[in-house]
């Protein structure tokens, strides 16, 4: 509640409030007559009152309105009318008390505020403001109950979707707080595909967080909720149906890896060989599939025809044993879509016959190399080819004539180093059974003879040269573990020292084999001489100084270029030779002496030595004070060469 004072007449009310001006103005008559035409006080209350309370819930007093002790004679009169006044209806307004009570229950939603004015007999005036106080009694609703969403499986993550927002009457905290998103249906233990983003005022929006996928889920179900700020939060939800559209993002599947077929020589065309079924899990057109024989890749000569819708492979012309045994066909499955999805299979149609032809071998390198070369690094057990035998002849024969029945496959040479292991009809592999080393070996020389089962029996050869590829398993040797030289001090950079030589078992002019030289060791030493990476020759880096270092110890590492390389290492000592290139030293700059002023010619004054050579020179000898001093020599030790040294004499 509220009080104020406000100067000036009757008509100066509450601007922009047209019923208190119009209250104001029928009450100017006898706000007039009361005051004999002075100015009447005019006095502001503000109330306040719940909404949804229940009728005769009192709001307040009039008389508060008024100044203390100031009660009105007679009551009030109200600037309202019953039957038009909004304030009437829902207030009961006692003009003999003043007293303020709702005539039923408030929604502030429908009205929010209510002005009157109330005049005494002694023409004071009281403007009331009556404000209706919201409570949480509305949750949040959105437009509808339920959605549904149609999205593209191929919608990248991040793709946003928008949602209608939730509306709620309230005000302020009251009013939509926020929102979550319950997904159903989800696997367990799987990220979650959507999530909700908003804001203020952002919009709602249904996010995308990873790929969808039609073929695993056609629908998703959502369920999104809304809440409000109030103790307890009211709720209110939607739900949310994601359909996934479907997209050509499959290719057609065949039912097999890959097919393989026998038919006879003397088959008539039109002959069914075998039927291809590929499926696609798309939806519609994307989804049917339709199958043709890629013509640049196989069957050029048009010998097969393979059925658009049925997959069934037909031979479309006659075919001769004796020029193509084998026919492998690449058999394509293509799906209806704008930009349709294909996918192959390869298909291997053998050509059986009766005839007297040997058998024949083939063979599949499955080295790195794809070629007849095998790793001395190779362990026993490793494939180094994989050979298929056939023959000409079929088994059991057919019209009467003899067949060639089964082919038997012999390794021969090798001296156990390879072996066959048989991997089903006609196939075998050729794999290594015991230890290869290059070094000692580097070219086998194999036969694989394939013998049918015919009567006589027939038989074919197939030489097979397998040469071992070197690896990196001989480090380099030098000649002796120590090397020893000597070189002068007088020596100028780059003189040759000596020259170290490693050599390498692997196979000659190959990275293995390539020795590469460097020098480790002591940092000073390193300085000092240096070694050619190629050759090995080791030389001066800088000059040498005996006296500082009479012996230069270090280490010489020969490393191969494999990999990873190989390395071996030796020692090497060079030993400075001495050479007369340094001059003899006095161990002081400056001796001093004292002497007697009566000492007799020859008196000892002291005794001088060099670091070196020591040699009799006159010294130079100066005094220190004024006095005349007379010696003849003084004894001094002066190196060839240098300069005199000075005897001070005190």
């Amino acid at each position: 509640m509220a009080r104020r004072l406000r100067s000036g007449r009757c008509r100066g009310g509450r601007r922009g409030s047209p019923s208190t001006g119009r209250a104001l103005a029928l009450l100017v008559p006898l706000w007039l007559c009361a005051a004999g035409g002075v100015a009447a006080p005019v006095y502001n209350l503000s109330l306040a009152v719940d909404e949804g309370l229940p009728a005769e819930t009192l709001v307040g007093d009039i008389r508060a309105g008024l100044p203390a002790g100031a009660d009105p004679p007679g009551g009030f009169l109200l600037s309202e009318e019953s039957g038009e006044s909004a304030v009437l209806a829902d207030f009961h307004v006692q003009p003999e008390t003043g007293i303020i009570r709702t005539a039923r229950r408030l929604d502030r939603e429908r009205r929010a505020r209510y002005s009157f004015a109330a005049a005494t007999l002694r023409g004071e005036v009281v403007q009331v403001e009556i404000a209706v106080t919201d409570v949480n009694d509305h949750p949040p609703r959105f437009p509808g109950d339920s959605l549904q969403l149609n999205v593209s499986e191929l919608s990248p993550p991040g793709t946003a979707f928008r949602l209608p927002a939730a509306r709620d009457p309230d005000a302020g905290r009251f009013g939509t707080q926020g929102y979550a998103l319950l997904e159903e249906g989800g696997a367990a233990g799987e990220p979650p595909l959507f999530q909700l983003r908003y804001g203020q005022p952002e919009p709602l929006e249904l996010v995308l967080l990873r790929w969808l996928d039609r073929e695993r889920a056609e629908v998703h179900r959502l369920v999104v909720e809304a809440w409000d700020g109030g103790s307890p939060r009211l709720r209110g939800r939607l739900r949310v149906s994601v359909r996934v559209l479907d997209e050509n993002d499959n290719a057609p599947t065949f039912n097999r890896s890959d097919y393989r077929a026998r038919l006879r020589e003397d088959a008539p065309p039109g002959t069914s060989v075998c039927r291809l079924r590929a499926t696609d899990p798309d939806l519609g057109a994307n989804g049917e599939v339709r199958y043709a024989i890629n013509r640049r890749q196989s069957d050029p000569d048009g010998y097969f025809a393979v059925e658009e819708r049925s997959g069934v492979l037909r031979l479309r012309r006659p075919l001769d044993r004796e020029a193509r045994a084998l026919h492998r066909l690449v058999v394509e499955a293509r799906d209806g879509g704008a930009q349709p999805e294909v996918s192959s299979v390869l298909v291997s149609v053998a050509v059986l016959d009766v005839n007297d032809n040997r058998p024949a071998i083939r063979l599949l390198y499955l080295t790195e190399s794809g070629g007849p070369r095998v790793s001395e690094g190779a362990r026993p057990g490793d494939y180094v080819a994989r050979v298929s035998v056939s023959d000409a002849d079929e088994a059991g024969g057919t019209d009467g004539a003899e067949g060639g029945g089964d082919i038997a496959l012999a390794l021969l040479g090798g001296d156990g180093a390879f072996a066959l292991r048989p991997a089903g009809a006609d196939v075998f592999f050729l794999c290594v059974a015991g230890p290869l080393d290059r070094e000692s070996r580097d070219l086998y020389e194999l036969r694989l003879v394939a013998t049918d089962g015919g009567a006589p029996p027939l038989s074919a050869e197939e030489p097979l040269l397998l040469r071992v590829a070197d690896l990196n398993d001989e480090a380099p040797a030098f000649s002796q573990p120590h090397y020893r030289a000597a070189v002068s001090e007088a020596a100028a950079p780059g003189t040759a020292v000596l020259r170290l030589s490693a050599s390498d078992a692997d196979e000659p002019g190959s990275p293995n084999a390539e020795v590469r030289y460097a020098l480790e060791g002591d940092p000073a030493a390193l300085a000092l001489l240096r070694i050619d990476a190629r050759s090995g020759a080791v030389s001066t880096r800088a000059r040498l100084d005996r006296e500082r270092q009479e012996a230069l110890e270090l280490r010489v590492v020969a490393r191969d270029g494999g990999i990873p390389p190989r390395a071996a290492a030796c020692r090497l000592s060079v030993r400075v030779e001495d050479a007369n290139d340094n001059e003899p030293r006095f161990e002081r700059p400056v001796y001093r002496g004292r002497l007697s002023e009566h000492s007799p010619p020859g008196s000892r004054i002291l005794q001088v030595s060099p670091r070196t050579v020591p040699c009799a020179v006159p010294c130079r000898v100066r005094s220190l004070d004024a006095a005349p001093l007379s010696l003849n020599t003084a004894l001094c030790a002066r190196p060839k060469g240098a300069g005199a040294r000075t005897v001070e004499l005190r």
